[in-house]
């Protein structure tokens, strides 16, 4: 068995991440794999609290990252690795089983053209409402959720084959995803940052369409304690997002028809829409976060908007 599994690399980019990195790290050293197929690499943007400590602690490897962001601690991350599979990882990710890494990796030994295998996400006792509504959304908010593509699935047994249809986007590949490196070098846009969603875009366009999710298999994510951190993250990914607009880069977002981005602002803006849908999601669930689908849509799509008026005003 030992033999078959693929040499595997976790990347996990941080900057004053103490809170929850132990976490991270204890999850990490307690998969049951062999201990000379993985490597754990930190990448740090110049952290002053005590997570270069921690990462000592565990044995990880320490990379610099200069342009402190994540998206270049990533591309610092893959350059420097040497796994088959890369493991996106992020600070304030816990895996929850001891087996996920054997079972994460099944799916890319079994099938060539899948590009990657997502985790799943799970809730946890104790955590705020506001972060087990992004767990059990599964997406980093409603609005992404709306616009992004409907995946066709295919159960394969052990895991679940998901092809995201030709000509359309579907933001994924942080927060425990397994990403084939092979994939990964011929895309080749990862340098000198790996911006996941919009990366994961590229290699549908060259014909990398298919991933898997292996069912009861993912991660904890320590994502956002209130609304306040939920507005935040937003403006966060509005300016960024802006930001490479300006630049002229391509996005995800360029998988998405311009009537499927009206149908979506319309939507998540109104209530109505995502009042039924989080009703159901609640029924069929029964998890209460579903009740703050509605107040979630619409404070995503106004988020948005305003990041756009206020670079279009200012600029």
């Amino acid at each position: 068995m030992k033999n078959t599994l693929p040499k595997v690399s976790y990347i996990i980019p941080t900057l004053n991440a103490e809170r929850y990195l132990n976490k991270c790290l204890e999850s990490i050293r307690k998969q049951d794999y062999p201990e000379d197929k993985y490597e754990v690499f930190i990448v740090d943007g110049g952290s002053s609290d005590k997570t270069l400590v921690i990462a000592k602690q565990y044995e990880a490897k320490i990379l610099d990252n200069p342009a402190k962001d994540p998206e270049s601690g990533k591309s610092i991350g893959i350059l420097n690795s040497h796994g088959e599979v890369i493991v996106l990882m992020d600070s304030d990710n816990e895996i929850i089983k001891n087996d996920w890494l054997k079972k994460m990796v099944q799916p890319l030994v079994e099938d060539y053209s899948l590009f990657g295998v997502e985790s799943l996400y799970f809730s946890k006792e104790g955590e705020s409402i506001f972060n087990t509504y992004s767990m059990v959304a599964h997406i980093a908010d409603p609005f992404s959720r709306q616009l992004a593509a409907s995946l066709n699935k295919k159960n394969k047994g052990n895991y679940i084959e998901l092809t995201i249809p030709e000509g359309c986007s579907y933001p994924l590949g942080a927060n425990g995803f397994l990403w084939r490196r092979s994939i990964i070098e011929e895309v080749g846009a990862y340098k000198p940052k790996f911006e996941e969603s919009n990366f994961s875009y590229f290699a549908a366009k060259m014909g990398y369409r298919k991933f898997a999710r292996v069912p009861g298999y993912g991660i904890y994510h320590y994502h956002i304690d209130s609304l306040h951190d939920f507005i935040q993250k937003r403006l966060k990914i509005g300016n960024k997002f802006l930001n490479r607009k300006d630049e002229k880069k391509r996005t995800w977002l360029e998988g998405v028809s311009r009537g499927r981005f009206v149908f979506s602002v319309i939507y998540c803006s109104t209530f109505i829409g995502p009042l039924v849908e989080g009703l159901f999601n609640f029924v069929k669930t029964g998890q209460k976060a579903w009740l703050l689908h509605p107040l979630m849509s619409f404070i995503s799509v106004v988020t948005y908007i305003y990041v756009f008026a206020i670079r279009r005003i200012f600029r």
